[in-house]
């Protein structure tokens, strides 16, 4: 908790910078921010660890986002999507397959941008459920979802773009049982982190195909096609 805590504050004292210096605004390179759309479909693999055990956990998410420029460098977005849950060592079956949403919001913060480098910094909250039953059991997962990200981007030729971006995770939810087995098990994660790398391909018209490999607490691939307008 100490390194997550210390790691906000060093991320509130940034934006604050980012916000209130005229000298970062200087360097934007884009002088009128658009709208930006993105659908993504994602795979990851992650181990949910209960107050006794844990479970390897596979999850697919398909999903929309998309980001409103307040100014050339801070964006505000929210997102939404479809998400299906699998635990194949849960012992209960209702359990072991779960299929339900996710919400949440997105705040960009974006203090260098120029032709061929970008850096960002962002903080993602996110709201997930999901809900599996048998003719004898119900359970429903509700879990919430905090991610502070900072990613650098390099456009190393024409229409190709590289990045990497660097994550710290929390979550914290309950799994909730009832029918047969009557019962609420609690299940957290703190300062986990990731890696994201990837490749974006930019078409003619301005629209991003992009792909990204996550390594780390998360391992798992996603894939997105983004257009600004």
């Amino acid at each position: 908790m100490k390194i997550l805590a210390n790691n906000i504050y060093s991320f509130i004292l940034f934006i604050i910078f980012s916000i209130t210096s005229p000298v970062i605004a200087t360097v934007q390179a884009s002088t009128s921010p658009l709208l930006e759309f993105a659908l993504s479909v994602q795979n990851q693999t992650s181990d949910l660890k209960f107050t006794s055990t844990s479970y390897k956990t596979q999850t697919s998410q398909l999903g929309i986002n998309w980001y409103e420029p307040f100014t050339s460098y801070f964006h505000a977005g929210l997102e939404f999507g479809f998400l299906e849950m699998s635990q194949a060592d849960n012992t209960l079956v209702s359990a072991r397959f779960t299929s339900g949403e996710y919400a949440g919001f997105l705040l960009r913060f974006i203090p260098l941008e120029t032709e061929q480098l970008s850096l960002s910094l962002n903080f993602n909250y996110r709201y997930n459920q999901s809900t599996g039953e048998t003719t004898s059991q119900v359970t429903k997962f509700a879990w919430n979802e905090t991610l502070f990200s900072t990613q650098i981007e390099y456009q190393a030729i024409d229409h190709i773009g590289l990045f990497v971006a660097a994550e710290i995770l929390r979550l914290n939810g309950e799994q909730r049982d009832f029918g047969t087995v009557t019962k609420i098990s609690e299940f957290s994660e703190s300062g986990r982190q990731n890696i994201r790398f990837g490749l974006n391909f930019t078409s003619q018209h301005g629209g991003v195909i992009g792909v990204e490999q996550i390594t780390g607490y998360k391992r798992g691939t996603r894939l997105y096609f983004m257009r600004k307008f």
